[in-house]
């Protein structure tokens, strides 16, 4: 993990979330004014059906209202291992989340309202009352789903049909898991967020922390995936099997590099494209047969010779999904 951004840090950081090199430190002495609630560095939830817990920031002073509050949001994303209870490392392209508001509070408290979104990190709260200045810091983390929950939400989703097939990325990508152990997103070496390892188009804050917004989206990228699927299949008005545009879309949402189908001109049908052996230990790797240093080389060999350069493909992602049902 890269040392110099922490969210907080000092020596006198009074908590963490429990995992050594963790992005939540909580500087203490950053906290100023005489609150009543909540603690300096506390702890909230998002819960499991995504909702926002009751935060209340409840503050002492003389100073009659109205009072000026700002308030601010974010979670500088970083990468975590497979491995569970691992200390996070900076990713391909670092990244921070921000969010930020304030108003007139015409009492000594507020109730959190991050804009209506559903967003955690360290959130951080300025009051200005009079003369007095209250500052603190608190961290709103997640709660997992798990799959249940998320498949009972897809199940219901305006674009249910594509259910399955999301249920199949979820499967594959994160076994239908949301958080990490320290209860942030999932977040891949190359930036891939959340349930469906969301990359392109980058996930915004709420995508990113909303397992629900999260899914919403992923099933808006699958459903494009697939009409370019059935834009690929119908040509010339060729036709295809539901099973064909499912295994086409799975291969358009990798990055359809290679194709899982090509058409068979004495057939006059598509059938599985054998220019791709794909190895069926990883997700989407394999190597295009056609070239002339894998021709006529077995799977071993393919492995082993430094000139067979693999491919990362949708051609063979697809497949091992197929092959994992």
């Amino acid at each position: 993990m890269d040392q110099k951004k922490p969210i907080a840090k000092s020596k006198s950081a009074g908590k963490t979330d429990g995992i050594e090199s963790s992005l939540l430190r909580c500087e203490v002495s950053a906290n100023s004014g005489e609150w009543i609630k909540p603690s300096s560095c506390e702890k909230f939830h998002i819960t499991a059906d995504a909702k926002m817990p009751e935060i209340s920031f409840e503050f002492k002073t003389s100073a009659s209202p109205p009072y000026d509050l700002e308030w601010s949001i974010r979670w500088i994303v970083q990468s975590c291992k497979q491995a569970k209870n691992k200390p996070r490392f900076k990713p391909k392209h670092s990244k921070t989340y921000i969010l930020q508001g304030g108003g007139k509070l015409n009492d000594k408290k507020w109730a959190v309202n991050l804009d209506g979104q559903i967003v955690g990190g360290e959130l951080t709260v300025n009051i200005k009352a009079g003369e007095d200045k209250f500052r603190r810091t608190v961290f709103i983390l997640g709660t997992e789903p798990g799959k249940e929950l998320v498949s009972t939400y897809l199940d219901s989703a305006p674009d249910a049909d594509l259910a399955d097939l999301v249920k199949k990325i979820f499967k594959q990508e994160t076994n239908f898991t949301h958080f990490y152990t320290d209860e942030m997103p999932l977040v891949s070496f190359d930036n891939g967020y959340g349930l469906g390892q969301a990359t392109i188009p980058v996930p915004t804050y709420e995508q990113v922390w909303n397992w629900k917004k999260h899914a919403d989206n992923i099933l808006s990228i699958v459903k494009s995936k697939r009409k370019s699927a059935k834009k690929y299949l119908s040509q010339d008005g060729r036709l295809y099997s539901q099973d064909q545009l499912d295994l086409e879309t799975l291969a358009f949402y990798n990055g359809a590099n290679y194709h899982y189908h090509e058409w068979d001109l004495k057939l006059k049908a598509w059938v599985v494209n054998k220019n791709i052996l794909c190895d069926p230990k990883e997700s989407n790797k394999g190597w295009n047969v056609t070239k002339e240093e894998n021709k006529d080389k077995s799977l071993d060999d393919l492995r082993k010779n430094k000139k067979s350069k693999p491919i990362y493909t949708g051609r063979c992602y697809a497949e091992h999904i197929k092959n994992a049902q």
